[in-house]
């Protein structure tokens, strides 16, 4: 098992205390870039993205300075017990899979291999908008050139929402025309708010994620599972986020006309029968002809319990696909390994 750290670089004594382990060990130098301190590739790194990932799995348990990287006390923690696999019964290209109170990865298939994300990208449009502070009931409008194709609100030019049904449109049932709506909301035009999107992926350590629209309908929106791990864990944190993207249907309404819209999330795991044996904390869909059906799911066994994944999946043949194999993945890990409460 490796670790996948889910949060953002730390700035504060311990990330000074673990520049100087850094700076002291010539076994890390050779495995993590000493300007970004990403894993080298062909390193021998593992899963392990950057240097705080060894923090996380290995640096604190040997150096008393790096304790807060660890799990904190009390939290369980994935222990595997059997032995059996699951990439034989997944068609997915890519997926991982991980423990998102620890980081730990427990699975992966191709975790490094770049692919198209799509409609997942709305999940870093919407963490922007909230991180500038726009209020959820502020008005909004839906212009005729935020339609790029594919999923849409359909509406008149200078229709007006507020931004809370905006981000229902956008992340339940993936509106493409809401999310450049919602990016306009920043005062932002797409260029300078695109510029945001690839900031955010570098201040995730993030090297293999690039963005080049709001919406995912651009082949150029690109991430790998591990690292879209990371990005769905930073936008799953905000509460505003994690609310809506477990809201199964949700009626929106066209302020200036009265008119109400009903919204259908497109994660399946939320709403359809075959899924009712997991309890969904968060999720996104995304599909464009070029990349399959995409999912990122953070699920648990039940709604109080602490086995919490986060799986990440790419490339399924089809919608009924990424789900399944999501759920085949969740059963398998929580099969095949037992969480034990730390010290």
């Amino acid at each position: 098992m490796l670790c996948l750290l889910l949060v953002p670089w730390r700035a504060s004594a311990q990330t000074d205390a673990l520049l100087a382990i850094y700076h002291s060990r010539a076994d890390l130098q050779t495995v993590f870039d000493p300007v970004t301190l990403r894993a080298i590739s062909g390193s021998g790194a593992g899963v392990l993205l950057d240097l705080q990932d060894w923090a996380a799995q290995y640096g604190w348990k040997e150096y008393p300075p790096l304790r807060s990287f660890g799990p904190v006390p009390g939290t369980a923690i994935p222990r595997r017990i059997n032995s059996r696999e699951v990439e034989s019964i997944i068609g997915s290209q890519a997926y991982a899979v991980i423990d998102r109170a620890t980081g730990t990865v427990l699975t992966v298939k191709r975790e490094r291999l770049v692919w198209p994300i799509a409609s997942m990208t709305k999940l870093i449009t919407a963490s922007i908008v909230m991180d500038q502070g726009i209020r959820l009931d502020q008005m909004a409008d839906v212009r005729n050139n935020d339609d790029v194709g594919g999923a849409k609100l359909y509406v008149n030019n200078g229709d007006q929402f507020t931004v809370n049904d905006l981000l229902y449109a956008a992340l339940v049932a993936s509106a493409n025309n809401a999310a450049n709506a919602l990016s306009r909301t920043t005062g932002m035009n797409r260029k300078d708010f695109v510029s945001v999107m690839n900031a955010r992926a570098q201040a995730l350590n993030l090297s293999q994620t690039h963005f080049v629209d709001p919406t995912g309908i651009e082949l150029g929106n690109v991430s790998t599972p591990l690292e879209f791990a990371r990005l769905a864990a930073d936008a799953f944190s905000r509460n505003s986020i994690q609310q809506v993207t477990t809201t199964a249907t949700r009626l929106i309404r066209v302020a200036n006309t009265g008119v109400s819209k009903k919204m259908i999330n497109t994660n399946w795991m939320l709403w359809k029968p075959r899924y009712d044996d997991v309890w969904v904390t968060g999720g996104k869909t995304g599909y464009l002809d070029e990349s399959g059906w995409n999912v990122v799911e953070s699920i648990k066994p039940d709604k109080n319990d602490e086995r919490e994944l986060l799986i990440v999946l790419f490339g399924a043949r089809s919608r009924v696909e990424s789900f399944d194999d999501a759920k085949r993945l969740a059963d398998w890990a929580w099969g095949v390994y037992r969480w034990e409460k730390s010290s």
